[in-house]
């Protein structure tokens, strides 16, 4: 039940944020909107953990997540802005990436970081087949790029997104 609150409660201060308005019928529709988001969530995926995995430890592997995210964005901004000043670009082209058998909400967060970098899209995701496809800047050697995501899925996100 506590979670329930904390999870109503912040998306209505997101939303009020959003507004930036506090005024009280603001605050009304930011209570009404939460609930129906935190219900409709519920009937979709129940509440909890996933089974067989310690919260304790996923907590404990995110700050090296999120630091391992700074380094790559760090990285692939350079090599971004190494390939957009340089008079021999190499070859863009498209990558596909085996997703390793995880959970769907492993994958999504997974899309997310690899998106977040200068030199990766995420042109499709797909969990069913197991792939995600990937437009990069740097496409010579496709094996190197697979190597590269899959290091940093298995180094960096998996033990917070098992």
């Amino acid at each position: 039940m506590t979670i329930l609150l904390f999870r109503v409660a912040t998306l209505t201060a997101i939303y009020l944020l959003v507004l930036t308005s506090v005024a009280p019928g603001d605050i009304l529709v930011g209570i009404v909107l939460s609930l129906l988001l935190v219900a409709a969530g519920r009937r979709i995926r129940p509440l909890g953990p996933p089974i067989g995995v310690p919260m304790a430890g996923r907590l404990a592997g995110a700050p090296a997540l999120i630091g391992g995210t700074l380094v790559d964005l760090a990285g692939s901004t350079w090599r971004t802005a190494v390939w957009c000043l340089s008079p021999r670009r190499t070859p863009a082209g498209l990558v596909t990436v085996p997703i390793p058998p995880c959970p769907p909400p492993s994958a999504g967060a997974w899309g997310v970081r690899v998106g977040l970098t200068p030199d990766t899209i995420v042109v499709e995701l797909d969990n069913e087949e197991g792939r995600m496809l990937l437009h990069v800047l740097d496409a010579r050697d496709p094996d190197a790029v697979r190597a590269g995501q899959l290091e940093s899925y298995e180094r960096r996100q998996r033990r917070v997104f098992p």
